[in-house]
């Protein structure tokens, strides 16, 4: 290293004019990339100006990044006050679709209470004809055996207590079949 340093301390010694404008043109380069780079007074140099740019590119992004932070915490309150809306526009349309179904199974019910009431009444009037008809038809019977047996007894000439036996007979008979029609008809009227 101290080679070097004596040597420039020579070539100075040796032409100090070379020197001196060596110095003024170095000073002279300095100055000039100082004033391209950095700039003088109010005009600014490149260095200045690609800071400047970088400065507002990187505030730039920062207030985008900001404005998106921003848009985020909205959407994610919207998202979350949509989704209680939509909880509770559920919670809303089941309550509606239990009370709808409860007023169907109401409805269903009292129309099912109706039909059967109204299948039993229909069947207790079947039932009530049935028996008037077989009531009538009893009647009718008992009228033509008190007829037959009367006819019996007069063809017959027949003594008291015969005449009472063969009345009894004939209605032991008749009452047995009249018996075997109530339960065919009650058989067929209640199933």
């Amino acid at each position: 290293m101290l080679e070097v340093l004596h040597e420039i301390v020579l070539e100075i010694g040796a032409d100090p004019g070379k020197f001196a404008i060596e110095v003024v043109q170095f000073l002279v380069l300095v100055a000039i990339v100082y004033f391209v780079a950095i700039g003088l007074g109010r005009r600014k140099g490149m260095l200045t100006n690609i800071l400047a740019e970088r400065r507002s590119r990187v505030a730039a992004r920062v207030d985008r990044a900001a404005h998106a932070d921003e848009e985020l915490v909205r959407s994610q309150v919207e998202a979350m006050s949509r989704v209680a809306a939509a909880k509770s526009e559920a919670a809303a349309i089941v309550r509606q679709a239990r009370a709808t179904a409860r007023v169907l199974g109401r409805q269903s019910r009292a129309t099912t209470d109706s039909e059967a009431a109204e299948i039993r009444e229909r069947s207790a009037r079947v039932l009530e004809e049935e028996r008037a008809e077989m009531r009538v038809e009893i009647r009718d019977r008992l009228v033509g055996v008190v007829a037959q047996s009367t006819r019996a007894m007069l063809n017959e000439g027949l003594s008291p207590h015969e005449q009472r036996q063969l009345i009894q007979g004939i209605l032991s008979a008749q009452i047995g079949n009249l018996e075997e029609s109530a339960e065919n008809l009650s058989a067929t009227a209640l199933p």
